[in-house]
């Protein structure tokens, strides 16, 4: 069963594209020339958490850590698996995978990568003072195995075909043994996990972490030595810039080479100034409306349901995003392998106020929990309007990201719009994160939903490897969720990144990493 680039066997149907504008290929490609030893500029919406691949796992840290760590497997733009740290990789029997790792590579620190690497790597990531958001993703791996320096063989509790992507995402980045030899020594006396790893975040990528002013900005340097080759750029300095605006002026002016976040509304102004072009991607995120069903009167189907229902997503897709993004029924991605277009409830504000009726909570007073996003500010003040409209008053929370995720992490909120990307492009990990009833400790109090029916179909489909069954399962919990409304389920987003004519070369990715290894900065 040898193959290095398939092995996602319940993912082979992910094929995502990054679509309109390339920013690949030079503005004008018979004037340019490479402009040596400059830096970039990326201005971020919001502010990373540590670099820490094990204990933190929001997207903005992916956007920095995946130009900062590699992994075994690697993803190209279209979602599929390729050589990472591994060269390749076969199952030995159905419990037994076993890698083969390039001999080349060196941390940014000097220390060799190797088996022992690996093992020290996903032995931390499983451990349970680390509390880690991502060893879910690991955690059929009962015994890692160093064979020789540059074999490694996973022992699983049983077959799981997925694992070669899981050990794709961010959770699976190669950390250098000698800082998690450190952080393990903090943690046993009494240290946070994370505490080292937060000052060395250490890898073998192209770039080399330089410094973090939280609040502020992130800097790196490139890897002279990187074993893929040296970046083009000195090094990349991410700006922390919440406000949307103040990004696309950055642009514009030429003090910032990259801005994400871009609202669909800014599209027009930032392409007719003809200083930069729109990057759009296909998205495997989903952006959604979440209750908090440990709560009065979120415990009640009858008024999510309700909620939902005066929800008018073609408003939403149509005068919000101007049309950048489709409407999402389901906690699945389109690609997705699993997802199924199921029944949701349809647009209906008069049943939505029966319901409401029937409930006894025809007079409800509701809090509504949303970060500085400028997009999700637009959102929140329609959902505002539309309850209103249904007799639901509501106040809207606005928040900074960093306050708003140990906010809603606190279980504090009533209703909060948040989304999460699929970065396996499996439907295992997508239902499980945040509707299994055992997902990650970090996730329990944000993501409060249990079904017991529910959990026993995801399961089941690790328990298997036989598609069309995983299909069925899959088919059937989804219709089980858009029956309960644990989330009321909005848009796939289109993922906007706007980048200066003056490089080229930046890689995007569908579960929205960006990739600056390639970047070159050109002349017209």
């Amino acid at each position: 069963m040898k193959n290095l680039l398939t092995v996602s066997l319940l993912t082979g149907v992910l094929l995502l594209t990054a679509c309109s504008s390339d920013s690949s290929e030079p503005s004008n490609d018979s004037s340019t020339i490479n402009e040596v030893g400059r830096e970039i500029t990326y201005s971020l919406a919001t502010d990373i958490q540590k670099l820490d691949p094990h204990t933190e796992n929001v997207v903005v840290n992916w956007k920095v850590g995946f130009n900062v760590y590699d992994r075994l497997v690697t993803q190209n733009e279209s979602m599929e698996l390729e050589p990472g740290l591994a060269t390749e990789w076969e199952t030995i029997d159905p419990t037994t995978w076993e890698f083969k790792l390039r001999e080349d590579v060196t941390f940014h620190d000097g220390t060799e990568f190797n088996a022992e690497a690996v093992k020290a790597n996903l032995d931390r990531s499983l451990a349970e003072e680390t509390i880690s958001p991502t060893a879910y993703l690991y955690d059929r791996i009962e015994d890692i195995e160093v064979v020789d320096p540059y074999t490694v063989r996973f022992h699983l509790s049983e077959p799981f075909a997925s694992l070669p992507a899981h050990l794709a995402q961010y959770g699976g980045s190669m950390l250098s043994p000698a800082v998690i030899k450190e952080d393990n020594e903090a943690v046993a006396n009494g240290q946070d996990p994370g505490s080292v790893v937060a000052n060395k975040p250490i890898g073998t990528g192209p770039f080399k972490f330089e410094s973090w002013n939280p609040g502020s900005e992130i800097k790196l340097v490139r890897n002279e030595d990187y074993w893929d080759g040296t970046p083009n750029i000195e090094g990349v300095t991410y700006k922390i810039v919440p406000e949307e605006l103040t990004r696309v002026a950055d642009l514009e002016t030429q003090a910032s080479d990259i801005i994400d976040s871009v609202n669909p509304n800014s599209i027009e102004q930032i392409i007719n100034r003809d200083a930069a072009d729109i990057v759009e991607t296909d998205s495997t995120y989903v952006n959604f409306l979440g209750f908090n069903t440990n709560k009065e009167p979120f415990d009640d189907v009858r008024v999510r349901q309700a909620i939902s229902m005066a929800i008018d997503k073609d408003v939403i897709v149509d005068s919000i995003l101007n049309g950048v993004g489709t409407i999402a029924n389901s906690p699945l991605s389109p690609y997705d392998f699993g997802f199924a277009d199921v029944k949701a409830l349809p647009y209906d504000p008069e049943e939505a106020k029966e319901l409401l009726n029937e409930a006894g909570q025809s007079d409800l007073s509701l809090e509504l929990s949303v970060n500085d996003d400028r997009t999700r500010v637009d959102i929140a003040t329609y959902i505002q309007q539309a309850l209103q409209d249904i007799g639901v008053n509501v106040t809207i929370s606005q928040m900074e990201f960093a306050s708003f995720v140990e906010y809603t992490g606190q279980g504090e909120a009533d209703l909060f719009l948040l989304g999460r990307s699929s970065p396996t492009g499996d439907g295992y990990n997508a239902l499980f994160t945040i509707l299994h009833s055992n997902k990650q400790s970090s996730n329990q109090l944000r993501y409060t939903y249990a079904n017991p029916s529910f959990d026993e179909l995801v399961d089941q489909s690790i328990q298997t490897t036989d598609e069309d069954e995983r299909n069925d399962l899959f088919e059937e919990a989804q219709q089980i969720v858009a029956n309960d409304v644990p989330f009321d389920f909005l848009y796939y987003p289109v993922d906007l990144l706007g980048v200066s004519n003056q490089i080229s070369g930046v890689k995007t990715l569908p579960s929205g990493v960006v990739l600056l290894k390639d970047v070159e900065v050109v002349q017209q």
